[in-house]
């Protein structure tokens, strides 16, 4: 064979074996990788193509469902009968993966195969470091700013753009600034004095709270009430007294716990404040998600005009909460409520249709 036809053979095959060399280190079983800068700074190595996705945190979760129900491959904690009421039954089944950030259940997220997860809001590189060997070849992106409202736009354009959702994350960060530029642009000018004053209570007691500037009852601040809860903000809720309770004498309380709402007009301890005198007391919708916190996340983005109807009810009357949330529900949660379930939701919450 001649010589020169034997030397362009060879550097053909040395570039074949290359070629396939260099692809085999860009590949996995999901495809071609991608690198993504996780919220911390990590280079990351992912699937360019993702369609399995879990969490290790509530907010993220959240988040997956809403822009990309159907790669979510199962859920972080245990979920209630009462709020699966309003989610389609396929996502209700998905398995419960267990655990929550350092103290996941490691086994069963990787026996589910997801192409990546995420870990939410709160931890250190160092932490994540440490979940990303215990995961071994799943990559593990961090997530800042899924549970605050002030910042929550860019953990929304992450998620979505690492799932391949962009223009659903973009829908929803677009529906999050309408609603706040509308309840901002009616509260601004609510002089001090006019505010209403506001007790969240997150218990069936009703005596545990947060207090202002705590990420569980943001939704207070941005629709220009004053918590009247002093009390030191920790990672968790306060337990307060009745005593303070009356003391602060609330003109609005927002209760969490049904149990709690249905029982404080009929409960001799909460009968002289002035909330409960002037029948001024809400429960916050819990389904699919809870509207105020719980987590509180992109869920809460409908807890926004919610209560802004409850507190400045005359300022907000022309707003239609019946409207806005048959879209929500329909847009990120994926269900289409019937006229009687939406009456539902808005009349259990203590607000009138």
């Amino acid at each position: 064979m001649n010589k020169k036809i034997m030397i362009v053979i060879v550097i053909l095959l040395i570039t074949v074996v290359g070629l396939t060399l260099n692809t085999s280190t860009l590949n996995t079983g999901s495809g071609n990788q991608t690198q993504i800068t996780d919220m911390l700074g990590r280079n990351v190595q992912v699937p360019t193509n993702v369609s399995r996705v879990a969490s290790f945190s509530y907010s993220t979760t959240v988040q997956i469902y809403m822009l990309a129900p159907d790669k979510l491959i199962g859920w972080d904690s245990n979920r209630s009968a009462a709020q699966n009421r309003f989610m389609p039954h396929q996502y209700q089944t998905l398995p419960v993966l267990g655990g929550s950030k350092k103290d996941a259940n490691y086994e069963s997220f990787i026996s589910m195969n997801p192409d990546l997860v995420f870990v939410g809001h709160g931890i250190t590189v160092e932490d994540v470091n440490d979940m990303q060997q215990k995961l071994g070849v799943i990559p593990l992106l961090d997530v800042e700013g899924d549970n605050n409202l002030t910042n929550i736009d860019s953990s929304i354009n992450f998620v979505g753009k690492t799932v391949g959702e962009s223009k659903k994350a973009s829908e929803l960060v677009s529906f999050h600034q309408k609603m706040l530029s509308e309840v901002k642009s009616k509260t601004a000018s609510i002089p001090e004095g006019e505010k209403k004053r506001v007790y969240y209570s997150r218990d069936s007691t009703g005596l545990m709270t947060n207090p202002s500037g705590s990420s569980h009852t943001q939704l207070i601040d941005m629709c220009g009430g004053i918590n009247v809860a002093q009390v030191p903000i920790t990672k968790g809720s306060v337990g307060v007294s009745i005593e303070q309770v009356l003391k602060w004498n609330p003109d609005v309380i927002i209760a969490s716990d049904e149990t709690f709402y249905q029982k404080i007009y009929s409960d001799p301890l909460w009968q002289n404040v002035k909330a409960v005198k002037d029948k001024q007391v809400y429960l916050v919708p819990n389904s699919p998600f809870n509207w105020f916190e719980n987590p509180p996340g992109a869920n809460t983005i409908l807890g926004i005009p919610w209560t802004a109807k409850v507190l400045y009810p005359d300022r907000f009357s022309d707003m239609d909460l019946k409207s806005i949330t048959r879209e929500f529900y329909s847009n990120f949660y994926h269900y289409n409520l019937t006229d009687e379930e939406l009456n539902s939701i808005i009349t259990s919450s203590g607000l009138k249709t």
